[in-house]
């Protein structure tokens, strides 16, 4: 997690910077709404990338355990001799186009809902007659702000993750099905389970992704007066 947001975050605002000396405007925030679309979603996909093979790793991990199995470090040792054997270094990345085909408008729609809000709020701040750091949004409202984006982000992309998920995870133990890529596993799912199956899982994740997303909003807003990058 902390290599990904690192990642997405330090991406997303080398992306603005560069967007912005490209239409030549001094302030990232000034870029064109296109351009900060891109910038969300150049930084969500060059996360995803980096992080796709530990992500695969993990989710077959969760699906292996089982009482009595091993655990631990021997469970890893495990898993990625299965996974080297099944397929060897595609076998980390199955599923990844798609996984960044969602990546992409998840983190474009995430940071971009984040941005805007956040200046309507400045904007109306200002509007009742705050200055300056008083027109900021404090901790709290970045807070509700970042869960806000995120769960709408989330949202609308659910259905490729959550077929980019069984991609993942497919031939083990909690998942046994297999599939012959994204037009298989989609056919799957509809006939067994109709259309509701494309959203399987959503509740739960907006559960964890709302306050994780919140917390990691309100730090990446505070690092960054900290460190002068507004």
């Amino acid at each position: 997690m902390l290599p990904e947001g690192a990642i997405k975050f330090g991406f997303y605002e080398a992306s603005k910077r560069f967007f912005a000396r490209l239409q030549g405007v001094s302030d990232p925030t000034k870029i064109s709404p296109w351009a900060q679309f891109a910038s969300g979603g150049l930084g969500g996909i060059a996360a995803q990338f980096t992080a796709y093979p530990i992500d695969t790793l993990r989710f077959r991990m969760q699906c292996e355990l089982v009482k009595g199995g091993v655990h631990g470090n021997q469970l890893v040792s495990k898993t990625a001799r299965q996974m080297w054997a099944s397929g060897g270094v595609g076998s980390f990345y199955r599923g990844l186009f798609w996984g960044l085909v969602g990546q992409f408008p998840y983190s474009a729609i995430d940071l971009t809902t984040f941005e805007y809000t956040k200046r309507w709020l400045v904007r109306r701040n200002e509007g009742n007659g705050l200055r300056g750091k008083d027109a900021q949004p404090g901790a709290v409202a970045i807070a509700a702000i970042g869960g806000f984006s995120g769960a709408f982000g989330a949202s609308v992309v659910w259905p490729l993750n959550m077929l980019r998920t069984r991609l993942q995870t497919q031939g083990t133990v909690v998942h046994p099905r297999t599939y012959n890529g994204i037009v298989d596993v989609t056919r799957q799912t509809l006939q067994g389970e109709g259309v509701r199956g494309l959203f399987r899982g959503i509740t739960p994740n907006l559960i964890k992704v709302v306050p994780a997303v919140s917390i990691t909003y309100v730090v990446y807003d505070k690092s960054k007066h900290i460190f002068g990058l507004e």
